[in-house]
């Protein structure tokens, strides 16, 4: 008797009602889905849009799609397709199971182009009503190639007390290949040395090449191919530094004996000569690159005079003012100094 008293309770109940209020609903909306009205309309997103019949100009670089759909040949391109049909097919449509194809087969040269795609369904009963949008527009422009002049510009300021000299530019010139409507509006290629990003010991650097259009303004180049997309540029940073060397004399062609068979010792003509070779200390300036002055900074170096020939030397002899010879490796004297060098004859044991 509980049981009966209970099921009276729960049909005598709101709640009751409105679950069964519920339920017909739904019976309801069924039987008028899928009875009284069974077909159904629906947008399907993005369905990618594929081409057919391109043309050989493309592959081979003559032609290009620009603008907003210049994807179209590779697949980037998508469109919104709506469809009508019953509703239990409806509902298994996805943008994969819609083809969206353009025939290229008149797109042969360049000019503006409005296509409307070939759309259709794996599905029977379904029906393609709408496209948006409803037709693709493209351009298609020339491909051009020029040589451009790569025009070096500095700026900024090199480090104290140094200067640049020797600045090459391994390319001269980058060949750009693009569109027509791209490529005719670069007026030249340009690099840009920092000098302030230098450093003291730098003497390359690898300058990324930009793009400058008629109005100075710099042109996207993404938008065309380059031949090279940096330009290396060699230079030479020198500066002035004073330092202590030794300065000596030097036998022409390493000879150190005359021609009858004796040994001619050359010095500087000073009581303070130093070191096997009879120079002498002195204070230098040196102008060069800061690692070839590296060595003679960090230590006191022997340098040597113009060579003399002692081939012909039989007694003493004096010779006034020999330079020093110039130096190598991107070093040289500001101011070439000189010694006097004596020549004597080694004794007869």
């Amino acid at each position: 008797m509980g049981g009966e008293e209970k099921m009276k309770n729960i049909l005598k109940s709101n709640t009751f009602y409105a679950i069964l209020s519920v339920i017909a609903a739904i019976l309801i909306w069924a039987y008028v889905a899928y009875e009284v009205r069974p077909t159904h309309e629906m947008w399907v997103e993005d369905v990618s849009v594929s081409c057919i019949n391109v043309s050989k100009l493309f592959d081979d670089g003559s032609l290009s799609i620009g603008g907003d759909n210049e994807g179209i040949l590779d697949g980037r391109v998508t469109m919104d397709v709506k469809i009508k049909g019953k509703r239990s097919v409806m509902s298994s449509v996805g943008k994969k199971d819609i083809s969206c194809v353009i025939d290229m087969i008149t797109v042969d040269k360049a000019g503006t182009y409005s296509m409307k795609p070939s759309v259709e369904t794996q599905y029977s009963g379904v029906d393609i009503i709408q496209l948006r949008p409803g037709n693709i527009k493209f351009t298609v422009e020339n491909i051009n190639q020029r040589d451009i002049d790569i025009d070096l510009k500095t700026t900024g300021s090199l480090p104290e007390g140094y200067t640049m000299e020797n600045i090459e530019t391994k390319n001269l010139t980058v060949k750009v290949t693009g569109p027509d409507s791209v490529v005719d509006k670069i007026e030249k290629a340009r690099i840009v040395l920092d000098y302030g990003a230098l450093k003291e010991t730098d003497s390359e650097k690898s300058l990324k090449i930009m793009f400058i259009d008629g109005d100075g303004k710099e042109i996207d180049s993404s938008l065309f191919g380059k031949s090279v997309e940096y330009c290396k540029v060699t230079f030479k940073l020198y500066t002035t530094k004073e330092v202590s060397v030794i300065l000596a004399p030097k036998y022409k062609d390493e000879i150190k004996k005359n021609t009858s068979g004796r040994t001619v010792l050359l010095s500087a003509d000073t009581k303070d000569t130093v070191g096997a070779d009879g120079g002498v200390k002195m204070k230098v300036k040196l102008r060069g690159t800061a690692s070839a002055l590296e060595k003679y900074i960090k230590s006191e170096t022997t340098v040597y005079t113009e060579p003399i020939d002692v081939r012909y030397i039989y007694s003493e002899k004096l010779f006034e003012k020999i330079e020093a010879a110039p130096l190598s490796n991107d070093v040289e004297y500001v101011t070439v100094p000189a010694i006097d060098v004596k020549a004597e004859l080694e004794s007869e044991e």
